[in-house]
């Protein structure tokens, strides 16, 4: 028998055992017996276990070496659980069929690329059910007008709906994180929620908007080098006002923005 291992630091673990917010993270997901399910970081296996007792299959990713013989041993019989040693910001996603569901409690301090790197590989999925750093749940979560609305709240917006499922409080994780955390859910589009002519150029735009948010949009997107004359035209062939900031748009106007502004 091994024995339960220790979190690691480096790793920015922090092990989930509580089976109220377990059971309440399967349930957000709405995992049923057809489903496939990608856990990313399973550490000790406590959600894997209720995962592969509702699911058709769980394919779990987990980077601690440590960890790999004690999930092996814990879900070796379990002929619906498959155990991969690897970087999840590195796995093939594209590899994958489509009509996958992610499920993970995802250390904080990967989260935001991880989710980057998921969207890229968006058609595998039909969702993303994920435990994150309660202030990045509210970031993605959030409409424009306030400090919280940012580049990562367009991305995943672009690509998916969110929605806050619920808070899980500091006590429930073994080692006792410094944060609370919260669990949401990303109902991935069938197509980006905006048609555009560049989706590449919205993406650069919106991120070079937000890179000085503290200045106007005509000074912030100066360094996408784009004519004057573009510039200076675009309230008069779009309504939005380059001397806004960028946490005043909506999704909508970045990409009508983008549109104009694109050669």
């Amino acid at each position: 028998m091994i024995s339960p291992i220790r979190a690691k630091k480096s790793l920015g673990q922090n092990f989930l055992k509580d089976p109220h917010y377990l059971r309440k993270i399967v349930d957000a997901a709405a995992v049923g017996p057809v489903d496939r399910i990608l856990e990313i970081g399973p550490g000790m296996g406590h959600l894997t276990r209720i995962l592969s007792e509702r699911a058709q299959k769980v394919l779990a990713l987990e980077l601690d070496d440590r960890l790999i013989p004690y999930l092996q041993q814990e879900f070796g019989e379990k002929e619906n659980v498959e155990i991969r040693h690897v970087d999840a910001l590195e796995y093939p996603y594209s590899s994958l069929p489509g009509g996958w569901k992610v499920v993970a409690n995802l250390p904080y301090y990967i989260s935001t690329p991880l989710i980057q790197r998921l969207l890229q590989d968006r058609s595998r999925f039909t969702t993303l059910t994920l435990m994150l750093q309660k202030e990045v749940a509210e970031r993605i979560a959030a409409g424009p007008g306030g400090k919280e609305y940012g580049y990562l709240s367009v991305l995943v917006q672009l690509y998916s709906e969110p929605r806050i499922e619920f808070s899980v409080p500091a006590g429930a994780f073994t080692p006792r994180p410094e944060v609370d955390s919260a669990v949401i859910t990303l109902v991935l589009r069938d197509h980006p929620a905006l048609a555009n002519r560049d989706h590449n150029f919205l993406i650069r735009l919106v991120k070079a908007a937000f890179s000085q948010r503290r200045k106007t949009l005509r000074n912030a997107l100066k360094q996408l080098e784009i004519p004057a004359s573009k510039m200076g035209a675009a309230f008069a062939e779009t309504g939005v006002d380059l001397g806004r900031r960028a946490e005043t748009l909506t999704v909508e106007e970045f990409a009508k923005l983008a549109d104009f502004l694109f050669s």
